[in-house]
């Protein structure tokens, strides 16, 4: 490898994508084919969220020069473009033309893009042994994600939860906090700093189940009302995503909240968000001016693109005709615009999805939880929507995709809430889980 390839190499490793990209436009004016370059190049895509990109790239690597380094990046690739079976069998070509001269860690790097694209094809048990292959040579982050994911997603989670944590600095909106305190080890006189590093949903189930009273919080700014109300004796800070907290800090210890969930039970819970009475009268008003007595929110989409079964999360609207032609008020969820969509089921249709995006895509979560708290039951796929119905104690009937989360796993009931339902579409097929739905709001809501 050349100077300038191990420049850009050391580059991506160090999230340093405005030098990877100019120093590859550099190599490629003078080198178009070469075949280490195309393998960067795809690197470079796949880091700034543009897998697709990457794809065309590799294959041509593949086909400028077949080793097991330019298999090994179209496999990696594969997988992130969630074809694991494709992954599993370019991945293991690889590793047959690796030269048993390579060093270890050479072999631990595909054990564990292994181990990741048997997570995606849900084979948890091939996911661990490759997983533990990997991670006896080296202690590596990916390694240990994927090991953590395969445990999560059969809820051995105290197994899962020590695993997970080694993500933390590794992955988009995982980053790892340095407040300068000791981790937690669960210490119960500990005065805990909890930090958020993930989405909405997360954050909501996690410190439903967060085992002390926090002393201070640092969680999304769109949380932050919400849970100053809910730990009115916790310093709430909503500063995620910020590199320096000017606070003074007062924990004496501190812990990501997934890191925490190590030191606390998992079992479902009921409501514990408190949320302030003027906005939950607001909306009582507001409902209350509708045609139908039931009111019933709704969420069809959920997950950013490249995110755990991104493609087939979402539901279109004509296939929930079955839920949208039942005597109820439908009260959009979306945390993004769909009002097109909304319209366009008006007009052809003439079923009316009401549509509050002040509340729904306020910057305060808190406009969307009392107008939650208002609902009589929640009909959603997997997104933030369920996590905080069942934080307020509401109904939510949620039908979960063919690729789920580990969050909703491949089967069992919902493991963090009591009014949550899963119904699964790989059990009953979409029609047969959108009917199932459709039963539960007439027995629950519509007999007489």
């Amino acid at each position: 490898m050349s100077e300038l390839l191990l420049d850009i190499h050391n580059a991506l490793q160090n999230k340093d994508v405005k030098f990877a990209g100019a120093a590859l436009l550099e190599h490629f004016y003078d080198n178009p084919d070469d075949p280490e370059g195309l393998v960067l190049l795809a690197r470079f895509f796949i880091d700034g969220g543009k897998a697709p990109f990457a794809y065309p790239i590799v294959k041509q690597a593949v086909l400028q020069k077949r080793t097991w380094r330019t298999l090994m990046m179209l496999g990696a690739t594969e997988a992130v473009l969630q074809t694991p079976q494709k992954a599993v069998k370019t991945l293991k070509t690889a590793l047959k033309m690796m030269p048993v001269t390579e060093p270890p860690n050479h072999k631990a790097m595909i054990y564990r893009l292994i181990a990741n694209a048997y997570v995606q094809g849900f084979n948890f048990a091939e996911a661990e042994k490759w997983a533990k292959k990997s991670l006896d040579i080296e202690h590596h982050a990916q390694a240990h994600t994927a090991y953590a994911f395969a445990k999560l997603h059969k809820r051995e989670w105290r197994e899962g939860w020590y695993h997970y944590q080694f993500q933390l600095g590794h992955a988009d909106f995982r980053d790892k906090h340095d407040y300068g305190l000791p981790e937690w080890q669960g210490e119960k006189d500990a005065k805990l700093l909890v930090y958020a590093e993930q989405g909405l949903g997360d954050q909501l189930a996690f410190m439903s189940a967060c085992p002390i009273k926090p002393t201070q919080l640092n969680c999304n700014k769109k949380l932050e009302t919400l849970f100053k109300k809910t730990f009115p004796n916790t310093q709430v800070f909503g500063k995620q995503f910020d590199k320096q907290v000017n606070e003074p800090i007062i924990a004496t210890h501190q812990t990501s909240m997934a890191t925490m969930m190590q030191w606390s039970e998992m079992k479902p819970r009921g409501a514990y968000l408190q949320l302030v009475p003027e906005k939950i009268a607001m909306w009582k008003g507001l409902l209350s001016t509708l045609k139908e007595k039931i009111n019933i929110g709704i969420a069809w989409t959920g997950g950013m693109a490249g995110s755990d079964g991104w493609r087939n999360r979402k539901l279109e609207l004509e296939q929930l005709l079955p839920i949208l032609e039942l005597p109820v008020n439908f009260i959009s969820l979306q945390y993004k615009d769909y009002s097109e969509d909304i319209l366009e089921l008006l007009k052809t249709r003439g079923i009316k999805i009401h549509d509050f995006p002040w509340g729904t895509m306020s910057p305060d979560y808190e406009d969307t939880a009392a107008l939650v708290n208002c609902l009589d039951a929640v009909v959603c796929v997997p997104t933030t929507a369920y996590h905080l119905a069942g934080a307020l104690g509401k109904p939510a009937f949620v039908i979960v995709h063919d690729n789920p989360h580990w969050h909703e796993g491949v089967e069992g009931d919902c493991p963090w809430w009591e009014t949550v339902e899963f119904y699964r579409r790989p059990q009953l097929g979409v029609e047969g889980a959108i009917k199932a739905v459709r039963n539960r709001i007439r027995g629950k809501f519509l007999q007489d």
